[in-house]
C-alpha cells in the first residue's frame, strides 16, 4: 500500500522522514551551530558509530542486544520486497589472489556480491568472456561489498573480507560454487578492508580503515573470537590502512596507507574495540580535526601491539604513492609491490627501503587492453626481469574478460573493470 512508503530527503539542513500519504511527517532539524561534545558522543554511542572505543565484554554484548533484527523490531516497514529492481548484470573486479601451484586465480566482485575463480592461464582472444571455474554468489554466502581476498593453498581455502557494513571475514573451500554458506565466519571491526595469512605463524592480519588499526587473529578464528593483538594509536602512523601483508618469514607486517586521518584521535593500546564501537577511554578519542597525510607504506614487527612506531616508512613525493591499495611481498627477490590506484600503476620497492625513495620499477601506461585501475589490487608471485620504466610498459601477455560479467606472475584486478590483465615473467619495457 502507498501508506507504507517512506521518503527520506535532506533539504536546507533538515532530514525529513515522510510517510506517504495521509500520515504526519517527522523532521529532524540539523542546526547550523555545532552540537555540544557530550551530545555528539551520545549520538555516536547510541548508533554504534564511534571510531574509537575500549568496548568488549558484557558492555559490548548489551550494545549489540539493542540492535533490533527485522523479525523482532516494532518500527514501521520490515522485510518488504521491492516493487521493481534495477540491477547491473556485470561484475566489477576488485581484488585478486593467485595459487600458482594449483593454477587458480580468485577475484572478488563487490558489484554482484560474488567471488569468482579462473584458470591461471585463461585468456580472452577477443571480446568474448571467459567462463569462471567457480562462482560463489547468493544470499546464503552472506557476502556484500567483498573487498580483499586471499588464499590458503595448504588448506585450499579462500578468504574474503566484507567492507562497508559487512564487518565479516568469510572462508570458503576452493571448490565451493553457487549459493553456499561459508565454511566459517569471523566478526571483524567495522570498515575492515585488507587481509593476509601467514601459515608459519598460523595467523591472519586484517586492516581496518576508519579506526586506523591492524588486528591479528588466529588463522582459524571464528564467530566473535577476539584478536590476539592490535596495532593502534597515533605513534603507528596508520592512516586509512588498506593493503596488509603478514610476512612471517621476515617477522614483519607491511601496510599500505592512504593517509586519511579522521577527526577523532584513535585510542592507543592493544585492547579490542567493540565491533560497533564503544565507550571512550578517559582522555582519549578527543576531536583533533581531520587531515590528509602523504600516502605511505609502513612496516612493523610481526609481534607489535598497541601504539608502536613503524620500524620503516616509505613516504614522500619520490615514491609516487597515491591511494595505495593491496600489496604483496616477494620474499624471493626481497621486494614490495603495491597497486597504486591514484595513477593506475603497480610500484615496486625494495623490501628494506625507507624514507622518500623512488620505486625500483613501475608498471604503467595506456597500452592495449589497459584496465581501468580504480581502487585496484594486485597479487605478486615469483617473477624476474621486469626492467624499470618511467611510463610505457608492454601490454599484458593476456587479458581475462569476466563472464556474467588469471593470469601470470604479476596479476591485477580493478574495481570498475571486467578485465584481469597479466604480464609474463621476463617482460621488459621498450625502454629497456
Amino acid at each position: 500500500m502507498a501508506r507504507s512508503l517512506l521518503a527520506v530527503a535532506a533539504v536546507l539542513g533538515a532530514l525529513a522522514v515522510v510517510r506517504l500519504p495521509g500520515a504526519p511527517s517527522t523532521t529532524i532539524t540539523l542546526g547550523a551551530e555545532a552540537m555540544p561534545e557530550a551530545s555528539l558522543l551520545a549520538i555516536e554511542r547510541e548508533n554504534g558509530c564511534l571510531d574509537d572505543g575500549a568496548g568488549g565484554g558484557a558492555a559490548d554484548e548489551r550494545r549489540s542486544a539493542r540492535w533490533p533484527e527485522w523479525d523482532t523490531n516494532t518500527m514501521a516497514g520490515g522485510d518488504v520486497p521491492p516493487i521493481r529492481v534495477v540491477s547491473d548484470p556485470y561484475p566489477t573486479l576488485h581484488s585478486v589472489a593467485v595459487d600458482a601451484q594449483r593454477q587458480r586465480v580468485f577475484v572478488s566482485d563487490p558489484n554482484r556480491h560474488a567471488l569468482w575463480s579462473y584458470d591461471r592461464t585463461a585468456a580472452s582472444k577477443g571480446s568474448e568472456a571467459v567462463r569462471p571455474l567457480t562462482g560463489i554468489r547468493g544470499p546464503a554466502t552472506g557476502m556484500m561489498f567483498v573487498a580483499a581476498v586471499t588464499v590458503d593453498p595448504a588448506a585450499q581455502e579462500v578468504y574474503t573480507v566484507d567492507n562497508d557494513i559487512g564487518d565479516r571475514l568469510m572462508v570458503f573451500p576452493y571448490d565451493a560454487s553457487g549459493n553456499v554458506r561459508p565454511k566459517r565466519v569471523l566478526q571483524v571491526p567495522h570498515q575492515a578492508w585488507g587481509i593476509s595469512i601467514d601459515r608459519a605463524r598460523d595467523e591472519v592480519a586484517v586492516s581496518v580503515e576508519g579506526p586506523r588499526e591492524i588486528v591479528v587473529y588466529r588463522r582459524e578464528a571464528k564467530g566473535s573470537d577476539a584478536p590476539l593483538r592490535t596495532i593502534r594509536g597515533p605513534k603507528t602512523g596508520l592512516g586509512d590502512p588498506h593493503g596488509v601483508f603478514l610476512d612471517g618469514a621476515n617477522g614483519e607486517i607491511v601496510v599500505a596507507n592512504h593517509g586519511n586521518q579522521g577527526g577523532r584521535q584513535p585510542t592507543p593500546g592493544d585492547q579490542p574495540r567493540g565491533r560497533r564501537g564503544g565507550p571512550l577511554a578517559a582522555g582519549t578519542g578527543t576531536f583533533t580535526g581531520g587531515r590528509f597525510e602523504e600516502p605511505s607504506i609502513t612496516v612493523y614487527p610481526a609481534e607489535a601491539r598497541g601504539d608502536v612506531a613503524p620500524v620503516r616508512r616509505i613516504q614522500g613525493p619520490l615514491t609516487g604513492l597515491n591511494w595505495p591499495m593491496a600489496l604483496d611481498v616477494d620474499r624471493a627477490h626481497d621486494e614490495i609491490a603495491v597497486a597504486n590506484s591514484g595513477d593506475a600503476s603497480i610500484r615496486v620497492f625494495r623490501r628494506k627501503d625507507t624514507g622518500n625513495v623512488a620505486p625500483v620499477r613501475v608498471i604503467k601506461g595506456l597500452r592495449r587492453q589497459r584496465a581501468t585501475w580504480r581502487r585496484s589490487a594486485c597479487s605478486v608471485t615469483r617473477r624476474r626481469g621486469l626492467q624499470q620504466s618511467a611510463s610505457a610498459i608492454p601490454a599484458p601477455s593476456r587479458t581475462t574478460r569476466s563472464a556474467m560479467n588469471s593470469s601470470s606472475p604479476i596479476e591485477s584486478a580493478s574495481r570498475g573493470s571486467r578485465r584481469l590483465p597479466g604480464w609474463q615473467t621476463g617482460t621488459r619495457s621498450r625502454r629497456g
